[in-house]
């Protein structure tokens, strides 16, 4: 075990006594050597297992955390000693397995080395300690927040694989089965039931300390009374007066307010969040006043001009007709003189005939791809399986085809990769990949775990990529999010605005490509077969790309606002994802 910071907080002697309890000789390793630890704990010093500094990460705020030391001791100490290491935010809740080997599953596409076991000097030990060493550059200060976890899961699931050690793995439930996103569950008295049973079978738990620290709970009081952590204090002889605790109510409030802070400095695009930031995201949010034009429309001064070197742009498409939006977005590339492949398993599909129309079958089963329900039309699409296959085969450019072309050329790179507005992903909208890539081979091949998981599919197949682009040290491909998704999923309702079509013609003058975020939309509830409000920017777009739709009917700005207000305020709770560990 490994410690540098303050002194030892209640949420660490909890880790430290439950492994005591198993019977284990628990060694803590530290910077500190005045720490005080309790009975049946020997401190040594870090630096005869470790020379030199403590290695930490800053995130863009300029908050340190000592995860690269943290991943590197733990390499370093199971290489040259063998047996168990385990975070101070790991729980041990029986005895500990007699495996020679333990490791886990922290979700369907990434392991975590939290709690490991192995025999000294394990080859895929020398091999973490090696990798570690060359990704630690890539961590400096100043790299993107991604960044922190490189020399953790991202490595350590490349290394079992590359060593073939994919057989030993426990299943997510041995160590992992409370999840990053579901903290705020475990100071919840409410949910200490539903906790208590579903760690009824597993080994360890994880309270994932990283997240406690951003969000800065203050770790010297107790849990809420009653919740599940009070349960694990209790358990291990733990107890607090009642003026030691925090509040639920409080803890609830840290958790949302985190989650608030995290959304606006993306929204702000900012480090931090400043102190007329509620000014800004309501003026930003406020219809700008304006005339749309004694006409109603206001057409486009904008020329459309061909590419002096046209290329291949391809992309998927599943689950009925194409309608006007794909099209726009499609046309604006062939437009501009690029090839447009369309790859679907629907031979009946109406087919325009500007659009080169491919067999998906030929790039991978349907079986793989659409899985149909008994519900009625009810399925799921592996849409981020085909790409990741069809990239590999082919190579070259891939679109979602909800993606315009702003501009005339597209960038002349071997690798074209950009963040997503999640900074834990990278954006599905627009990539570009070498034919073969190594990535895409490791992505495919981990793939095969989601075939009989078609629930997942909607999430995991992204962040499988985002795994492997790490894992492979391709975050510095990544070119900034606006680069394809100038106008963010929250913001995407200014496209139907007429009163700020002229902003965001000016805004985007220049730019590269349009992510749409129909997804968005969907959520909304936004009509897909109607047509934009009269002089918006999207009704601009419209007339610069014509796709020979007869709209019936068009939408009034006025119903989409009340839609997609109605929907932000829906998506709240599933917001609670975008603050990871």
């Amino acid at each position: 075990m490994f410690w540098t910071g303050p002194p030892l907080s209640p949420y660490e002697l909890l880790s430290l006594q439950s492994f005591v309890t198993a019977g284990a000789r628990v060694l803590l390793y530290s910077s500190n050597k005045a720490l005080q630890v309790p009975d049946g704990v020997e401190l040594l010093d870090v630096r005869e297992l470790l020379p030199g500094p403590v290695h930490r990460f800053y995130f863009p705020d300029g908050d340190p955390s000592p995860a690269l030391h943290s991943n590197l001791v733990r390499y370093a100490a199971v290489h040259r000693f063998g047996g168990w290491y385990a975070d101070l935010d790991m729980v041990c809740l029986g005895n500990l397995p007699t495996d020679k080997v333990y490791l886990a599953w922290q979700s369907d596409t990434l392991v975590n080395a939290a709690v490991m076991k192995f025999p000294a000097r394990a080859p895929v030990l020398a091999g973490m300690m090696a990798e570690a060493r060359a990704r630690l550059p890539q961590t400096e200060r100043g790299a993107p927040g991604s960044s922190r976890g490189l020399l953790g899961p991202p490595l350590v699931t490349k290394l079992v694989h590359d060593h073939g050690l994919d057989h030993v793995l426990r299943p997510v439930s041995s160590a992992y089965e409370i999840q990053p996103f579901e903290t705020p569950a475990m100071f919840d008295p409410r949910r200490r039931d539903e906790l208590d049973e579903r760690i009824a079978g597993s080994d360890f738990v994880h309270l994932w300390n990283e997240y406690l620290r951003r969000v800065r709970i203050p770790k010297e009081l107790g849990p809420p009374k009653g919740c599940f952590l009070d349960g694990l204090f209790e358990r291990f002889g733990f107890s607090f007066d009642d003026e030691e605790r925090l509040s639920a109510d409080a803890v609830a409030a840290w958790f949302e307010e985190s989650i608030f802070l995290v959304q606006a400095r993306a929204r702000l695009q900012a480090r931090y969040v400043p102190s007329d930031a509620l000014d800004v995201l309501i003026s930003a949010a406020r219809p700008q006043t304006g005339k749309v034009g004694s006409a109603g429309i206001r057409e486009s001064s904008v020329a459309v001009s061909p590419a002096s070197r046209p290329q291949t742009v391809r992309t998927f498409w599943a689950g009925g007709p194409i309608g006007p939006y794909q099209l726009l977005a499609l046309r604006s590339f062939a437009d501009r003189g690029h090839q447009v492949e369309v790859f679907t398993f629907d031979r009946a599909l109406e087919k325009p005939s500007w659009i080169a129309w491919r067999n998906a079958a030929d790039i991978i089963p349907p079986d793989r791809i659409v899985r149909e329900f008994d519900k009625p039309a009810s399925s799921a699409i592996h849409a981020s399986l085909f790409r990741h296959a069809l990239l590999h085969r082919h190579g070259g450019w891939w679109i979602e085809p909800d993606v315009l072309l702003l501009g005339a050329e597209l960038p002349d790179a071997e690798i074209f990769l950009a963040r997503s507005h999640d900074t834990r992903l990278v954006s599905p909208a627009v990539m570009k990949f070498s034919q073969g890539h190594a990535t895409l081979a490791e992505v495919l091949f981990h793939s095969v775990s989601l075939d009989g998981k078609p629930e997942q599919w909607d999430q995991a197949g992204d962040a499988l990529l985002a795994d492997g682009i790490a894992a492979d040290g391709l975050l510095d491909e990544c070119r900034p999010s606006d680069l394809v998704s100038p106008i963010s999923w929250f913001d995407v309702e200014m496209l139907f605005d007429p009163a700020r079509a002229d902003v965001l013609e000016e805004k985007l003058k220049g730019g590269l490509f349009l992510d749409l975020h129909q997804d968005a939309w969907l959520r909304a509830g936004v009509p897909r077969e109607l047509g934009p409000p009269l002089g918006s920017y999207l009704d601009r777009l419209f007339k610069r790309h014509e796709v020979g739709w007869p709209f019936a009917a068009r939408l009034e700005y006025g119903d989409l606002r009340r839609w997609f207000v109605h929907m932000s305020k829906a998506s709240i709770e599933s917001e609670r994802h975008a603050i990871e560990s």
